[in-house]
């Protein structure tokens, strides 16, 4: 049984009122830390919340903005798979300022006339241009990479497709 078969199991009424525990923009906007990235600990357990609520706002068609999609997610997601390959240096993160540039290319290609999102490419944008912003050693990186790993899981489990 994957994760969102067991949350649906253990809610009856499934997606109607899941959709309704789904938290708003603002909400997701303001619960972000960038401590979480700059902590020398790791990412907390409130930081893990935080990416599940953020994965499943990403998964689902609310107010008038789709959800985005598995594949914008792993364009991004692999570009920062092969970074964690090959070693995060802080003294050149040229890449991680990549990471920026493709995800405004990603948010531009997304915009339909009058200038609004389809998807909410815009939000994970926002959210990863600021998490990046923070990132200044290795153990900040991590801390990143994790991050966006969880959001992508639980995007993924909350039926991201």
């Amino acid at each position: 049984m994957n994760y969102s078969q067991h949350q649906n199991q253990a809610n009856p009424n499934n997606q109607a009122e899941n959709q309704d525990k789904i938290k708003s923009w603002e909400e997701i906007k303001n619960g972000w830390q960038n401590d979480w990235i700059t902590s020398s600990y790791g990412i907390t357990k409130e930081a893990i919340k935080w990416a599940e609520d953020f994965g499943k706002y990403l998964a689902v068609d609310k107010n008038k903005i789709k959800k985005l999609t598995t594949s914008q997610l792993r364009k991004f997601f692999s570009h920062l798979k092969r970074m964690q390959a090959i070693g995060f240096d802080e003294n050149n993160k040229t890449d991680l300022y990549m990471l920026k540039a493709q995800l405004a290319y990603a948010n531009g290609r997304d915009k339909k006339e009058g200038g609004q999102n389809k998807t909410k490419i815009c939000h994970f944008a926002e959210m990863l241009f600021e998490a990046i912003d923070q990132v200044q050693t290795k153990e900040h990186f991590k801390n990143f990479a994790n991050i966006v790993e969880a959001i992508v899981a639980f995007h993924k489990a909350a039926g991201g497709e």
